[in-house]
């Protein structure tokens, strides 16, 4: 006598979807904890300049911007940073693996191809690294990172004497976000 088992149509099709992948995972997770960042980073920045102009954002990202990556990092659970190769504060300076990917990534913006949504690099066994590119896309942040002259430009220099991050265009790769992921 043959027996057979009826499984439920939901588990049977759970059954057969693949649980998501680690780099799927690290890609979602990199997503999430980025988009926090540039959302909190980019309202507050929004907030001085519509209250401050140029020079009010100058002031809040000279004295909140490390700590407000600071903030979402230990929200998310999370280890992330902003990076150039051009940086404004040395803090946000690119490693070697680091340039590397953002001249290749220059290099594509130079040559009109479009840019990965992400790179994923394996930086251990237990950790994958994210990043994420930051584009010039916005008019308000040429008022701080493009060809920059007068009080504010001293003022750029007064806060960070070893800037680098001016002179940028509409459409530039001004660098990118890191966010590392430990594998489960």
């Amino acid at each position: 006598m043959r027996r057979f088992f009826v499984i439920p149509l939901t588990l049977a099709s759970s059954l057969l979807v693949a649980s998501p992948s680690a780099e799927d995972r690290a890609i979602a997770k990199g997503n999430e904890v980025s988009s926090i960042l540039l959302q909190k980073l980019g309202g507050e920045l929004k907030n001085q300049m519509q209250t401050g102009g140029p020079m009010g954002a100058l002031h809040f990202c000279s004295q909140n911007a490390l700590t407000l990556t600071d903030q979402v990092a230990k929200d998310t659970k999370s280890t992330i940073k902003r990076i150039s190769i051009n940086n404004r504060n040395p803090v946000n300076r690119a490693s070697k693996k680091e340039i590397d990917i953002l001249n290749e990534w220059d290099s594509l913006v130079k040559n009109g191809q479009p840019l990965p949504a992400q790179t994923l690099v394996n930086q251990s066994d237990s950790t994958i690294m994210y990043y994420k590119p930051i584009l010039i896309n916005n008019e308000a942040c040429l008022k701080c990172h493009g060809n920059i002259e007068g009080d504010l430009a001293k003022a750029i220099k007064a806060s960070y004497p070893e800037d680098k991050a001016t002179g940028y265009k509409m459409g530039d790769l001004r660098g990118m976000i890191a966010v590392e992921i430990k594998r489960d």
